[in-house]
């Protein structure tokens, strides 16, 4: 399977194993962006964007871990 990404009208084939991956990048970009093709600056902001949930969801991730912990050793776990 191929996911075929478009930046300043040049195509690139990117080979992807995970169908419900490639699935998830088609809709992502569908979010992200409002024509099939990009240009550089269009996907620098929407790499930027992702990476700030991407870091937002791992202080989240983290802060519950730290709870989970602090549970577990309440719990003589």
């Amino acid at each position: 399977m191929q996911y075929i990404l478009c930046v300043n009208n040049r195509y690139f084939k990117i080979d992807i194993d995970d169908a419900e991956f490639l699935d998830f990048l088609e809709a992502s970009r569908r979010e992200d962006f409002e024509s099939e093709c990009v240009n550089e600056k269009e996907l620098l902001v929407a790499y930027i964007k992702k990476t700030s949930e991407l870091y937002e969801k791992e202080k989240k991730i983290n802060k519950l871990l730290e709870r989970l912990e602090v549970d577990l050793s309440k719990s003589g776990v």
